[in-house]
């Protein structure tokens, strides 16, 4: 029934040109043309082509009309798109004295990409989790509806830095109740993660009230610059929380675990497993905030790398947002381990003393 379900929601995206008010163009024909060939430093060559696009449009006024486009691309590909048949484009209309339709490349429609590795996601969870992966699949399902909705408040007016400290309630809340369920160790992890999420937020603020403060010159994609600070703050305060999260929840599980096998569990024993769990999880998930903030970087490294800019230079100059948000990622993924020790091993041995 799932699989049914994925496979309608799959044909659905590909044939949903009408949802957009944007033209789609479907590419009939591409046509590439060198006219162009630079030298690096080191003498390597970078050629650059020109494609002469033939489409389809598959909405809107000029809907099952030919078009005739232009695209330029580079053989690396860092700042453009070579296309080809079969992609699909939105584009702007151009509007001339001719009477042939033409248009301006705005980029590539991904979506159907998009729902397919969705639906092998989805797939996936309910195959290995079973029932329980119905409530992870609702958790992200529920999680992406709040940043949606966050999304366009910002655009109504509304503050980042309010709408990020709501977001991480109810992320941390949604997803840590669907997943784990409404017990005692979900409550402690949820406890858990908002302190360390606090401490981790009030280190940084006293850190940048007693320095100079951040440089947000090389903020990625900055077109407003009345709310960085808030932008900055938003990104490290949601770019902890999914690790915060994951060592907050295996904590208070484990607490649980070893109280449920032995309710008589000395302290010394009892913080002993915690920490050598801590010290076996701690490694790996700071690797994960490494390696997902240097992912993204990868190719502008290598680019830069290639032009003659020194790695020191690039990773100081060129991307220190990605080093802060690692770094004080990491601080909170180390916080949250005597955190969540502390706080499971208070509520949950009360507890459990009590029944």
């Amino acid at each position: 029934m799932i699989s049914i379900l994925l496979l309608t929601g799959i044909v659905l995206v590909f044939h949903d040109y009408q949802w957009y008010s944007t033209p789609i163009v479907k590419i009939t024909t591409a046509e590439d043309h060198k006219y162009n060939e630079a030298e690096g430093y080191h003498g390597e060559k970078e050629t650059y082509y020109e494609q002469a696009i033939t489409g389809i449009v598959m909405n809107g006024t000029y809907k099952g009309q030919e078009i005739q486009l232009k695209n330029s691309y580079s053989y690396s590909q860092v700042h453009d798109e070579k296309y080809k048949k079969g992609d699909e484009v939105f584009i702007q209309m151009k509007q001339g004295g001719s009477s042939a339709v033409t248009g301006l490349i705005l980029g590539l429609k991904r979506d159907k990409y998009l729902a397919i590795l969705f639906s092998v996601l989805i797939l996936i969870i309910l195959l290995t989790a079973k029932e329980k992966g119905l409530f992870v699949v609702l958790s992200l399902l529920a999680n992406i509806s709040v940043f949606w909705y966050a999304l366009y408040l910002y655009e109504e007016g509304k503050n980042i830095w309010s709408l990020s400290i709501a977001m991480v309630l109810c992320f941390t809340i949604l997803s840590l109740l669907l997943i784990s369920g409404f017990n005692k160790k979900t409550w402690a992890a949820v406890l858990s993660t908002l302190i360390c999420v606090w401490i981790m937020m009030l280190l940084l603020k006293i850190v940048m009230q007693h320095t100079s403060g951040v440089d947000y010159t090389f903020m990625e994609y900055v077109t407003s610059p009345s709310d960085l600070p808030e932008i900055f703050l938003s990104q490290i305060l949601l770019g902890g929380l999914g690790a915060i999260m994951d060592v907050s929840i295996t904590m208070s599980a484990t607490i649980n675990e070893l109280l449920m096998r032995d309710n008589h569990i000395t302290v010394k024993n009892l913080i002993r497993s915690g920490r050598e769990l801590g010290h076996d999880i701690m490694g790996t998930m700071i690797n994960v905030m490494l390696f997902t903030y240097i992912c993204g970087s990868i190719p502008l490294i290598i680019l830069k790398m290639k032009n003659e800019i020194n790695l020191r230079t690039i990773v100081m100059i060129h991307m220190p947002f990605e080093v802060y948000r690692f770094l004080v990622g990491s601080i909170g993924i180390l916080l949250a381990i005597p955190v969540a020790l502390l706080i499971s091993f208070l509520l949950l041995k009360r507890w459990r003393t009590a029944v």
